[in-house]
């Protein structure tokens, strides 16, 4: 069943990758199928069944979402990257490499910084504070 379930995926996501050209397909050395036509790519875990998308926008971020729900961003002009993940309360976390943290729930929020400053967004209120 596991190994039908797989098959289906890939074919299924080779077909979206692909777009209107071919997909190249390769299984890296740790056994992970990737195809990727130059603009987007789908990678399939096949120890977890983890599928994982990753498409750069025209801006030259890459982004990357798997199929837990997980996405994650590079900003190549910066180099920083940043990965969210929403809880079952809806409450997305978000992580920079460099030290910021962000938790967000319909347009409010709590961000700190890596030099310790915490922004608060609410309904009625927004500011900032140094620690």
């Amino acid at each position: 069943m596991k190994t039908s379930m797989q098959a289906v995926l890939m074919t299924a996501l080779i077909v979206v990758a692909s777009g209107a050209s071919a997909a190249d397909c390769v299984k890296n050395a740790r056994g992970k199928t990737v195809c990727s036509n130059g603009e987007k790519a789908v990678m399939v875990n096949p120890n977890t069944g983890t599928v994982t998308t990753a498409e750069k926008n025209p801006g030259g971020v890459t982004t990357m979402q798997n199929s837990n729900g997980t996405k994650a961003a590079v900003n190549p002009r910066t180099g920083n990257a940043a990965v969210a993940q929403t809880n079952q309360n809806g409450v997305t976390t978000t992580k920079t490499a460099r030290g910021g943290e962000a938790k967000t729930k319909n347009g409010m929020g709590v961000v700190t910084g890596p030099n310790g400053k915490t922004c608060a967004k609410g309904v009625n209120n927004a500011g900032c504070t140094k620690q």
